[in-house]
């Protein structure tokens, strides 16, 4: 089977995941809601309080977790083709912590009233766009230019320094304050709502067509350094601009998410095993890997326990951190 063929066959497998996962999700939660009333509902004969619960609460957070891991999956997969490290994750190089800092600090400084809650993703955003110039500006070696591995270790050091920094601070915070921010670390797909959505998706948009019109430049990365040079590729300018644009992604994400970790490390590997590194055919369905598993991961998470909502970054790590270990041991 080649690669278009098997790209073929796991994207039409994926949407039918998606969509039972889905299906799974609506029905579960706290307030159940049994299949006759989504049968119901779709033909416009639900009742007030399902109409409300499924359109406004429940439908925001599927279409969240979908596009969130979708992004991070595109993040991670930019990141790994640009180090030539299957190690490299938008939460391993210090972005996702950056972010989280920056709404730490608007947290502290101006507590979560709602009219500040919609600045979070910009302040997050600007977290995230601050730690990649710092992580460049670190990693970067005047006489060397930029190597894989020194940024690689730069951003686990800095990442590590942002969740010190981040824990310290959680010392100056109000009760509410740090249930929201413990919710928001966690991953807990908190900004179900459809303005959140209706911020993200401009973003999220327009960086996803930004790295797929790069495709030939990340298939160039694919075949090291000296090659993209021999093709006229600066590889300086070039590695600047797609990580900015993939820490675009995720800080857009983390903002209206949480902390969720490990989706970009495992989704670009897997996507790899299955159609190659060829970008044209890892990048798609490393964005649909994402898709499905943080949406199977806030699913299981709803399905666990009916007291309360396991967030779906706890899960995402529970299965990130071992495969982590594997290819920490492996390479």
């Amino acid at each position: 089977m080649s690669q278009r063929q098997r790209l073929i066959t796991w994207t039409l497998a994926l949407v039918v995941i998606i969509g039972c996962l889905a299906v799974l999700n609506l029905s579960t939660g706290s307030m159940a809601i049994g299949w006759s009333a989504l049968v119901k509902l779709l033909s416009g004969q639900g009742s007030a309080t399902d109409t409300l619960v499924l359109l406004n609460f429940r439908l925001p957070r599927i279409v969240l977790a979908i596009i969130v891991g979708w992004a991070l999956a595109l993040a991670g997969n930019v990141l790994q083709t640009l180090t030539n490290n299957p190690m490299a994750d938008p939460s391993l190089l210090g972005i996702n912590n950056g972010a989280g800092l920056a709404v730490m600090l608007l947290i502290i400084s101006a507590g979560t009233n709602p009219a500040l809650t919609f600045s979070l993703p910009i302040v997050a955003l600007l977290g995230a766009w601050g730690s990649t110039g710092l992580i460049f500006l670190l990693a970067n070696q005047p006489q060397r230019g930029l190597s894989s591995k020194r940024l690689l270790l730069v951003g686990v050091a800095l990442s590590g320094c942002f969740s010190a920094l981040m824990v310290l601070m959680t010392l100056e915070l109000s009760p509410d304050n740090y249930q929201f921010v413990m919710n928001w670390l966690a991953g807990s797909l908190w900004g179900t709502a459809w303005s959140y959505i209706g911020w993200a998706l401009p973003w999220l948009i327009g960086g996803s067509l930004i790295l797929f019109a790069q495709l030939p430049v990340l298939d160039a990365f694919t075949l090291g350094s000296t090659t993209a040079q021999t093709l006229g590729i600066n590889l300086k300018h070039r590695q600047l601009g797609l990580i900015s644009v993939a820490a675009m992604l995720a800080g857009v994400s983390v903002a209206i998410s949480g902390g969720i970790s490990f989706i970009g490390l495992i989704t670009p590997n897997l996507a790899r095993r299955i159609v190659g590194p060829r970008q044209r055919y890892q990048l798609p369905l490393a964005g649909l890997l994402g898709s499905a598993l943080l949406l199977a991961a806030d699913t299981l998470g709803k399905l666990i326990t009916t007291t309360t909502e396991l967030p779906a970054g706890v899960l995402v790590a529970l299965i990130g951190a071992p495969y982590f270990i594997y290819l920490l041991v492996r390479g």
